[in-house]
């Protein structure tokens, strides 16, 4: 049984996190869709309970962890409390095309995030959360009349994190609106080079386009319950992504070189240099909206929906391989007994979900699609709402038709949700 002291062991996850970082420093992800856009965007790992379930949470409210998902759910932790959530995630992945596969993995400090009331109607979030991660090495080939092998490499690597700050805000009992600002920084790496194994005479060329991105984003939400019978309640929920912009400055590098090792070049002449040209990615308008049925302390079922207008985005004001974005997201939670003195493991939270999405990457023509299927525990602590959470989650993105690449991944993340009282006065007799 977890015990209600949670200092040592979140003492414990900090040193976890501290030797983590200090390991997985160059780790990064190995995923060649991570190319596009701005990354893989970290929209499915806000919340490790969330994302036991499908990562629904739109029409969700807690007053056990904070969901950022939608600001408006932040209203459900009491007026007397401090919520405090922290995860890291794992993640195992084959990447395969109709003639190889291989074998990649990535580990990742999550995000830290804090909750804490201001006013009886108002509660405030922030925190630190990564939002992308780009990391890719794909390579091609082609024979060339008069010239031989023609080598062409895309490399790629960086991201971008988010400083968190959220509020919402009370309305009536069952109705609460939020807002999430973010500011968002971070350097995409993103590098093409050209080689001519066969030949000793050709120059090869590299070609740099270093991206430092810095700005704000936003994101409005609004939640709704209805009480129905048997103590049952009915929620919505609806979030909407304003198109926004993010300020970059660009260093761009295009070098001939001899050498056809990339290891090894040395370099003959700089074709085109330039150190801090302006630019801005431009961020589509995106929506959500969700329904969720609870019954508190024994069960919640819960979907959502999500679209976002990616065909509009654009870097530098060219238009990358994107489409417009849509997913579907079905999950649940269940307690068998949330007061149960004999068995610890009916205090238990069982969660369950499946998700599917067109996502935003679309290559010759071809949307890839992702599917995922998860499973998570809350492990509750003795007298406490402070909770071990765990999630796996098994799917799989793309196809390896019309030459492309399936991933086959399994994920694994886990968490602490901290709940502590430090708003209440002693009283004395």
């Amino acid at each position: 049984m977890i015990r209600t002291n949670t200092a040592p062991l979140l003492i414990a996850f900090l040193l976890l996190f501290f030797v983590s970082e200090r390991t997985m420093a160059q780790a990064r992800i190995s995923s060649p869709y991570s190319r596009y856009g701005v990354g893989d965007l970290w929209q499915n790992h806000y919340s490790v309970t969330l994302a036991g379930m499908g990562n629904v949470g739109l029409a969700i409210r807690s007053n056990n962890f904070l969901n950022i998902k939608n600001p408006a759910s932040y209203t459900g932790f009491d007026s007397t409390s401090f919520l405090f959530d922290i995860s890291a995630l794992g993640m195992y992945t084959t990447l395969k095309t109709t003639e190889i596969s291989q074998d990649a993995d990535y580990g990742s400090l999550g995000y830290v995030l804090f909750g804490t009331p201001v006013t009886k109607w108002w509660r405030a979030t922030f925190g630190l959360i990564p939002f992308s991660n780009v990391g890719y090495y794909v390579t091609e080939e082609k024979n060339v009349n008069n010239v031989g092998k023609v080598g062409i490499i895309y490399e790629g690597s960086g991201g971008l994190n988010q400083l968190h700050f959220g509020n919402g805000f009370k309305i009536t009992d069952n109705l609460s609106i939020g807002i999430n600002t973010s500011y968002v920084w971070g350097v995409i790496t993103k590098r093409r080079r050209v080689t001519f194994p066969d030949s000793l005479s050709m120059l090869s060329t590299r070609i740099d386009n270093i991206d430092h991105i810095s700005d704000f984003l936003v994101d409005i939400g609004v939640q709704y319950f209805v009480p129905l019978k048997n103590g049952m309640e009915l929620g919505t929920g609806l979030v909407v992504n304003p198109g926004m912009n993010l300020n970059s400055t660009r260093r761009y590098l295009a070098q001939n070189y001899f050498g056809s090792n990339e290891n090894i070049e040395f370099p003959r002449d700089t074709v085109a240099y330039s150190a801090g040209t302006k630019g801005k990615l431009e961020f589509p308008v995106g929506f959500g909206g969700g329904v969720s049925l609870r019954k508190a302390n024994n069960f919640i079922v819960s979907m959502d929906v999500n679209w976002r207008n990616w065909k509009e985005y654009k870097s530098y004001g060219r238009s990358d391989s994107l489409q417009n974005s849509f997913s579907m997201h079905l999950g649940g939670e269940y307690i068998p007994k949330y007061n149960s003195i004999t068995s610890y493991w009916h205090r238990v939270r069982y969660r369950l979900g499946i998700r599917y999405a067109n996502t935003y990457i679309e290559i010759n023509n071809h949307p890839i699609k992702e599917f995922g299927i998860s499973f998570g525990l809350g492990l509750p602590f003795r007298r406490s709402k402070s909770m071990l959470n765990f999630a796996f989650e098994f799917g799989n993105r793309g196809t390896v038709e019309n030459n492309l690449v399936q991933e086959n991944f399994i994920k694994f993340t886990f968490g602490l949700s901290i709940y502590e009282r430090w708003f209440v006065k002693n009283k004395y007799r």
